[in-house]
């Protein structure tokens, strides 16, 4: 069942279950073969883990002191992700999901992260203009 759209994500979980989601995703991330490559290059992993902590909170609707810039499509744009690539990172991610949280808050990250999946696959592998929506005439 569905939570009343009154009630944020953020309302029905804590900032230590999102950083406990997203430090177990990403144990998965880095060991796998198809997608740990993308993590290769980065400088300072934990700098970068927690910022995507407080990426996640703040789309629940969390509120942080000192918010961070995200630049989502600037990052993302340069690293040559594939379909395949954003496919299997939702598979991982669910799974993560579904092993961290209760049903029903695992559904509603899920659904925020399949719309920013479509969003980055719209810009970033169809290369599609920032500007446009998701089925909009071209």
């Amino acid at each position: 069942m569905m939570q009343n759209n009154d009630t944020k994500l953020a309302d029905r979980l804590n900032y230590s279950q999102v950083e406990s989601v997203i430090h177990n995703f990403y144990i998965k991330l880095m060991a796998h073969p198809q997608l740990g490559r993308f993590f290769e290059g980065l400088d300072n992993f934990q700098e970068h883990e927690q910022r995507i902590t407080e990426f996640w909170w703040m789309s629940m609707g969390g509120k942080l002191k000192n918010p961070p810039q995200i630049d989502m499509i600037g990052k993302h744009f340069p690293l040559g992700i594939q379909a395949s690539d954003l496919e299997t990172w939702l598979v991982l991610f669910g799974e993560t999901l579904g092993e961290e949280l209760p049903d029903a808050e695992s559904r509603e990250w899920m659904h925020k992260a399949l719309t920013i999946a479509a969003r980055l696959k719209q810009v970033v592998i169809e290369h599609q203009a920032p500007g446009l929506q998701i089925g909009e005439p071209q």
